[in-house]
């Protein structure tokens, strides 16, 4: 995957690792920690340093993970157009690098045994499921930048880079991202769409309680969307 995305508005930054102390772990601390940023995470909001280096484990990649483990994180920074509007390649004045504001965090993370299990007709076929990946895309934004439509611009980004990187995928040459959005998430229920997936249908869930949006929920109904990134 591509270490450094630019797009008109912004720095992608890829995030392997997030040690204590480190920009990346008070990055995603700040977003994990914000209730409005936090509040449709299934996770809720970390109350301490502590809670967000589990969460931190979950996402990115793990050296003792197994092979067919597929972690990617990003970093999204809002930039100065300067520095938007250089070639991703090219050195960056420290100045410039500085006046950069984290804002959001993209997550991708191929499916595994704590992932919903989804019935066929809201996912791959069993037959296409054996020979593709299936990654799961999710996303946090911090509120003051809410509406600016910068979820979008960088799922995008981050889809593109999917493509490109088709070794980082070996030995799958097939690729499909799915989104699980609450029904009453309207405003990522948008932003999927304009990034080009597909609602696949509503799933109704019901199961161990989970605290999402300020209460415990035992039961939820679920938008379901995909795509195919990758088709051999």
């Amino acid at each position: 995957m591509d270490p450094v995305i630019f797009t008109p508005r912004l720095k992608l930054t890829l995030v392997t690792k997030a040690e204590k102390g480190s920009p990346e772990l008070e990055w995603i601390h700040e977003i994990r920690s914000d209730e409005k940023a936090s509040w449709w995470s299934i996770y809720g909001r970390a109350k301490s340093i502590e809670e967000t280096e589990k969460v931190v484990e979950r996402w990115l990649p793990s050296q003792e993970g197994g092979e067919n483990t597929y972690r990617v994180v990003y970093a999204v920074h809002e930039v100065p157009e300067l520095m938007s509007n250089s070639v991703k390649s090219e050195p960056q004045p420290v100045e410039q690098e500085e006046k950069s504001t984290f804002i959001g965090l993209i997550t991708l993370k191929s499916l595994d045994a704590s992932s919903l299990a989804l019935p066929e007709e809201l996912t791959l076929p069993v037959a296409v499921a054996r020979t593709t990946l299936t990654v799961e895309i999710a996303y946090m934004f911090l509120p003051k930048r809410w509406g600016k439509g910068y979820a979008t611009e960088s799922i995008t980004a981050v889809f593109e880079s999917c493509r490109r990187a088709r070794s980082f995928w070996t030995p799958f040459s097939k690729l499909y991202v799915r989104a699980i959005v609450n029904q009453s998430n309207a405003a990522s229920q948008r932003v999927m769409e304009k990034t080009g997936m597909t609602e696949e249908g509503v799933y109704e869930w019901s199961g161990k309680a989970v605290f999402l949006c300020g209460e415990w929920r035992e039961r939820d109904s679920l938008c379901i969307y995909g795509m195919h990134l990758l088709e051999g």
